[in-house]
């Protein structure tokens, strides 16, 4: 099965939100049609390293393994050949479309574009395809506004409960997010 989508999450270290959001929406992913790729990158990763042990024990409290996770830097390939690039933060977005500028409308905060596909609904596209995908990643970007576009809570460096509380907003923005491009199942 090609790859028809990829999507690349990014956050700054990608030693924790990005990783996480890697690990979650490839499990929700895992019984979709529409074959998917996710990857996830850093703006200032820690090269090689493995996820954080908070974040690996709150993805097991999931019944998800996030070991084999190494963090790698955000670079022009991988903001290149992403269909939609979500970010932790909007400085993480405006490092991406830094790196390409051409990457602006196919670039949002997760919460920001959970929010904005939500609302898509594109009926003509059957579900499950790339071309509706893309087209819902098109949409969003039509409706997007000057608003500050929200963010992910960094839990770094704190307690565990904060990583725990982080896995809970990512699954339910990824929800969102992934439920508009894949369309009703």
């Amino acid at each position: 099965m090609s790859v028809e989508f990829r999507i690349l999450l990014v956050c700054t270290a990608n030693i924790c939100r990005s990783a996480m959001a890697q690990v979650i929406a490839q499990a929700m992913l895992n019984s979709a049609h529409l074959p998917v790729a996710t990857g996830s990158a850093g703006v200032r990763a820690l090269v090689g390293r493995p996820m954080a042990p908070h974040a690996i024990t709150a993805l097991d409290r999931l019944g998800l393994d996030g070991r084999a996770h190494r963090a790698r830097m955000l670079d022009l390939d991988l903001v290149r050949s992403a269909d939609l690039l979500l970010t932790m933060e909007a400085g993480h977005r405006a490092v991406a479309v830094g790196i390409a500028p051409e990457a602006e409308r196919r670039t949002f905060t997760l919460p920001e574009f959970a929010e904005l596909a939500a609302g898509a609904g594109h009926r003509r596209y059957r579900s499950d395809t790339a071309e509706r995908a893309r087209a819902i990643v098109e949409s969003a970007a039509e409706r997007r506004d000057a608003r500050r576009a929200p963010e992910v809570f960094d839990p770094y460096g704190g307690p565990y409960e904060g990583y725990e509380a982080c896995t809970k907003t990512l699954g339910e923005a990824l929800s969102h997010a992934l439920g508009a491009l894949l369309g009703p199942r």
